[in-house]
């Protein structure tokens, strides 16, 4: 079926209106299936499909068609006392203006020009090939340094190459966001997710702060047992997650479905009823989900052997039961959702790899491994949220500072968030930065939500917490954009978004 979103700016009977804008929408989501579909394609098989292309163009067109955009405002007014209706229309004319950026015509050909420049990457290493995918993997969790500072030079390298290509994407997606009324592109990404980033900025340093003296002991503890000077970028991940010696041997990959299955049933879920594929592919980041439809969902996760797998796993489960509990009564909200919210789910759920009764049913570990991972797990939130920061740190620069050397901007914001000089990435290298700009801060406000639903209920994790999770299904879940993310977080924990309780957390580390 074709759009025809045409035939709304026609209309003048309400109900008449209501049930032609549920028709079109329908049909858009339907194309919206299809684009991730073939995204998710892309990534199984390498190969990039001409239909993204064409869908692109499709999104355009509808999203910058300014005659529609007033019809939806005209619309909205004469709904503005029904709820449902008008949360409906805000939603897809916030989506109207992100779209019409994101689907450009000049940023669509320069996001596929740097995609099949970094998945197309390849480079040999002491004789062996790699990729930006296998370099992360490798990067997360290969106990040879000098592997890994290697490994890290020679991405690096790809991200030189493609400098000047994300500057002119970055420029471009300033010039459109600037042409709306916003300072640049950050600023604007950063409205459409209702964050205030200048906030955020202070925010992160006064917790910092607030934390110094237990990231500060972390810190010596790491250089102390690995006998550094320096923590390097290409050190972050792999010292947060090995600095106990966990062996691989107890986290074999093979084992991810049973895991998964595990924690579902634990809380009354069963698996063979969850439409869900799991994959585990080489891919340049931990894992990800697409949400393809709440009965076709697809789950991604690193190829490795590791104790990380499996909070990568259990991450994206939980973005696996957000998107298939989601209410699909509406499609457009269900589309259109927050990354802030879907990121808390799927951070509640990776709490569930420090829980003992979890890990000892479904690992070969004793009682001096769990202490490990305890500690683990302790030195994760006080590292992952700076790794956070940084990576948010340095694309805001990059977009607040375009025309600087990223190098040099990315060196500069180490030195801020970590307090040292250090051997950092080339930020032209990172595919997150293509693919979905302006995100890592969402993690942060998810570790926000995810202590604040810790302390409101009482619990350390989620593992057969069978009440928790029908409330924040009934809360969080199933509403989803019907309410806005702050809306949801003040009506589940009866406050509003606060990062008290995290820098709580983190002193008492």
């Amino acid at each position: 079926m074709m759009l025809n979103f045409d035939r709304l700016k026609l209309i003048t009977n309400p109900q008449q209106w209501q049930t032609a804008y549920n028709e079109e929408i329908q049909k858009l989501d339907l194309i919206y299936q299809e684009e991730e579909q073939l995204y998710y394609k892309m990534y199984i098989d390498g190969k990039q499909s001409n239909r993204i292309d064409e869908i692109a163009k499709l999104k355009h067109s509808l999203m910058t068609d300014e005659d529609l955009h007033q019809t939806f405002v005209n619309w909205r007014t004469i709904f503005i006392e029904d709820h449902i209706w008008k949360r409906r229309l805000d939603v897809f004319l916030s989506k109207m203006k992100q779209e019409s950026l994101f689907s450009h015509p000049d940023i669509v050909d320069l996001q596929h020009q740097l995609q099949s420049m970094l998945l197309e990457s390849k480079f040999t290493v002491r004789g062996n090939e790699y990729n930006l995918g296998t370099v992360h993997s490798t990067i997360m969790d290969h106990s040879d340094r000098e592997l890994r500072r290697l490994l890290f030079l020679e991405a690096k390298k790809v991200g030189q190459n493609a400098e000047e290509l994300f500057r002119t994407l970055i420029q471009k997606r300033n010039e459109l966001a600037t042409e709306q009324g916003y300072e640049n592109y950050y600023y604007f990404k950063c409205s459409i997710k209702e964050i205030n980033i200048d906030s955020y900025l202070k925010e992160m340093d006064e917790l910092f702060q607030q934390s110094n003296k237990t990231f500060d002991y972390w810190d010596l503890m790491i250089r102390e047992k690995f006998n550094w000077t320096t923590i390097h970028h290409f050190d972050q991940y792999y010292s947060t997650f090995h600095f106990h010696s966990i062996n691989s041997d107890a986290f074999k990959s093979n084992r991810m479905e049973d895991v998964l299955e595990d924690v579902v049933q634990g809380l009354g879920i069963s698996m063979k009823n969850l439409p869900v594929t799991i994959a585990k592919l080489e891919i340049p980041y931990g894992g990800f989900c697409v949400n393809i439809h709440p009965n076709d969902l697809r789950l991604v996760v690193n190829n490795r052997e590791s104790y990380s797998l499996f909070l990568s796993g259990l991450h994206e489960m939980g973005h696996v039961l957000d998107g298939h509990y989601s209410s699909y009564s509406y499609p457009e909200l269900y589309r259109f959702y927050s990354s802030i919210s879907a990121e808390a789910i799927a951070e509640l759920f990776q709490t569930i790899m420090t829980d003992e009764e979890f890990l000892k049913s479904n690992f070969n570990i004793d009682d001096e491994m769990y202490s490990q991972i305890k500690e683990i797990n302790q030195l994760t939130d006080i590292k992952i949220l700076r790794i956070n920061y940084f990576y948010s740190l340095v694309e805001y620069e990059l977009y607040i500072n375009p025309e600087q050397s990223f190098q040099k901007i990315a060196d500069e914001c180490y030195v801020r968030v970590f307090g040292y000089e250090a051997e950092t990435f080339h930020p032209a290298g990172e595919m997150f930065y293509i693919e979905n700009p302006a995100f890592f801060q969402d993690y942060n406000y998810a570790l926000a939500i995810r202590d604040m639903v810790r302390e409101k209920f009482d619990i350390t994790n989620l593992y057969k917490e069978k009440e928790v999770f029908q409330q924040l299904i009934r809360t969080m879940i199933e509403p989803n954009q019907l309410y806005s993310w702050h809306e949801r977080v003040e009506m589940l924990c009866k406050e509003p978004l606060t990062f008290k309780y995290i820098a709580m957390k983190l002193q008492n580390t």
